[in-house]
């Protein structure tokens, strides 16, 4: 879901949708998206807890994404949103990786 809703986002953007679509889509994918990808990785098994974690973690990662373009001198919102969809799309293709090998993330390490 989170690689889709990445790709509709950027698509929204490159194409100039419709500005009401993007000011409701945009923010809302930054502030849950990237962080809820990464949190998912860590194994916590409550629902409320990650998604929490998972909040404060994409605003994070979107204040350093912001503070590494402005330190590059290459700030660009496309930049700052591509870096997060990447962000978040790497996150969930290791999440599907990880359970196509069996590593389910609510299964510890070792235990069988």
């Amino acid at each position: 879901m989170t690689l889709l809703a990445g790709g509709g986002v950027l698509a929204l953007v490159v194409s100039d949708g419709p500005s009401i679509l993007r000011a409701v889509s945009v923010p809302a994918y930054i502030a849950v998206a990237p962080g809820l990808a990464c949190a998912r990785l860590i194994r916590i098994p409550d629902g409320l807890s990650r998604f929490v974690i998972g909040v404060a973690l994409s605003l994070a990662l979107g204040v350093l994404v912001a503070q590494g373009m402005i330190h590059l001198h290459r700030w660009s919102p496309l930049l700052g949103l591509s870096t997060l969809t990447a962000v978040a799309s790497l996150a969930s293709l290791t999440e599907l990786v990880r359970n196509r090998l069996g590593q389910h993330p609510w299964r510890e390490v070792g235990a069988e």
